[in-house]
């Protein structure tokens, strides 16, 4: 299924098995570091959801929508080029993840001290680097968060099924939680789904692939920028984000959704829908684990 001019993935129809739908500890409006330690201690949805590595897969689309943001290509110094962006929208996507990994799985002194840092503007991952010039401009971050949530949500309902209505609603007010802490202004944030799903189908038709577009998915697919089991999962990667991409903007980029691609795709997707969700927890919570980590070892906090 493509990004269509809707929500990504229809989310209200039967129940996934095991995801509570409780009532919301997450409030829009809670604006102090202890409030926030004690609504994270309280998820309940995602970090059901979230502890799947399999998301991961997303994470190529992810990059191409962000890529595709107008803004983000003009906005602050970018004197490299397509590569650049791809360096820095990289950066960002494994920051990003870092900082989920640990507001959901780490323990309370971890979130505070990332909570902290993170509302000092002293990002640990990022640091004053070019990466972080998008957090100095409010749309674009939110366009950045946004297609977190979406291909997240999307991917997680390719391989699990379609999420029930409540547990959906639950799982966005814990997700505007995560980006509140990772500075998001409550302001641009969207207040519901609805209002989320309406801002989506607002700004799809506003992207616009650049001329070197070609070349910036190039350098995506040949970065080694990621960790080493990252580019050995690159041919799953790509056949994904073939097929998970508008139409439009997969032409744009260049990429072809062909009878290969599409073969492959539902074989990579039967495989993961038959036997992922059957394998250890271990294996399948390792990508997260790896981003924790990486995080820890930069907090200092082992």
């Amino acid at each position: 299924m493509s990004f269509p001019s809707s929500p990504v993935s229809p989310v209200d129809d039967k129940p996934v098995a095991d995801l509570p739908s409780g009532s919301d500890a997450t409030a829009r409006n809670i604006t102090n570091d202890s409030g926030r330690l004690h609504a994270l201690e309280q998820l309940e949805v995602l970090p059901k959801m979230l502890q799947e590595g399999i998301l991961f897969a997303g994470s190529g689309a992810t990059l191409l929508l962000q890529a595709a943001m107008p803004g983000i290509r003009d906005s602050g110094a970018n004197n490299g080029g397509h590569k650049e962006l791809a360096t820095e929208l990289i950066d960002a996507l494994q920051a990003n993840i870092s900082y989920i990994s640990c507001l959901v799985f780490g323990t309370r002194n971890e979130r505070k001290i990332l909570v902290n840092l993170l509302q000092d503007g002293k990002p640990p991952l990022l640091g004053g680097g070019h990466s972080n010039r998008f957090a100095e401009h409010p749309p674009l971050q939110l366009w950045m968060a946004a297609t977190l949530y979406a291909t997240a949500t999307d991917f997680y309902q390719r391989v699990y099924g379609r999420v029930d209505y409540a547990s959906a609603q639950r799982a966005y007010s814990e997700f505007s939680l995560l980006m509140n802490c990772l500075g998001v202004p409550a302001s641009t944030w969207p207040e519901s789904r609805q209002a989320f799903w309406s801002y989506w189908d607002a700004q799809v038709p506003q992207l616009t692939v650049s001329e070197d577009a070609a070349q910036f998915a190039k350098d995506l697919r040949e970065s080694k920028d990621m960790p080493r089991w990252v580019q050995s999962m690159k041919p799953f990667l790509r056949v994904t984000t073939i097929e998970m991409l508008p139409p439009r903007l997969r032409d744009a980029y260049g990429l072809r959704s062909t009878a290969t691609t599409r073969a492959l795709y539902r074989t990579w997707m039967g495989f993961s829908v038959a036997l992922y969700p059957a394998m250890p927890n271990k294996w399948r919570a390792y990508p997260l684990k790896f981003y924790q980590d990486r995080l820890k070892e930069k907090m200092d906090v082992f």
